[in-house]
């Protein structure tokens, strides 16, 4: 464990030194890729930390690509959401403290384990770890759990609101945003549309 850790600390501060010496490109990132089936098999699938791949900014708009980020995890491995192209993809932006995101976790719990084409990725906006690890655990949340302490994810997708949720379809384009509350009907009719597409 105790390598890990350097490990990853180790990779906190490339970054951090690329970032300071890159002027205004963005500094590649530094991680193993992975497939959705490499994903580790745990509570929040090792809860991931939440990284920018492109801070330009872009308006997130239905019809338009959805802007990339990745996810990374303390051994180093990682993805991305570009990656993640030829699948249906679901991105929740939500808060343990966010009544409606409580409310709806069961349902996108439910549709995470009950497809296995389709990728969940709950990202926790500016929270640490140890208030999300008891809200995960609760609501048995295995799908990739993002840790977006700094907010950075959230405001690349301009989020404002918990819960946000976006529908991305396998060509990874924005199919859907839906701000609040998700019921299970809504949920299975925006799935749906981005496993049709």
């Amino acid at each position: 464990m105790k390598r890990l850790r350097i490990g990853f600390l180790w990779l906190v501060s490339v970054l951090v030194l690329a970032a300071c010496v890159g002027g205004d490109s963005t500094p590649p990132l530094a991680f193993s890729p992975i497939t959705p089936a490499e994903f580790p098999v745990a509570l929040g699938a090792g809860f991931p930390v939440a990284q920018v791949v492109d801070a330009s900014p872009v308006a997130v708009a239905v019809g338009q690509p959805a802007p990339n980020f990745a996810f990374v995890w303390e051994d180093g491995r990682g993805g991305d959401l570009a990656a993640l192209q030829g699948r249906p993809v679901i991105v929740n932006f939500w808060a343990t403290w966010c009544g409606p995101c409580r409310a709806e976790m069961p349902e996108l719990v439910a549709m995470s384990n009950q497809n296995s084409d389709l990728v969940v990725l709950e990202i926790n906006t500016q929270e640490s770890l140890a208030a999300i690890q008891p809200f995960a655990e609760e609501f048995g949340m295995t799908m990739p759990v993002l840790v977006d302490e700094a907010g950075a994810v959230r405001k690349l997708y301009g989020v404002r609101t918990m819960p946000t949720t976006l529908f991305i379809d396998r060509q990874g384009i924005v199919s859907a945003r839906w701000t609040g509350l998700l019921t299970g009907d809504q949920l299975g009719q925006f799935v749906t549309q981005i496993q049709a597409n």
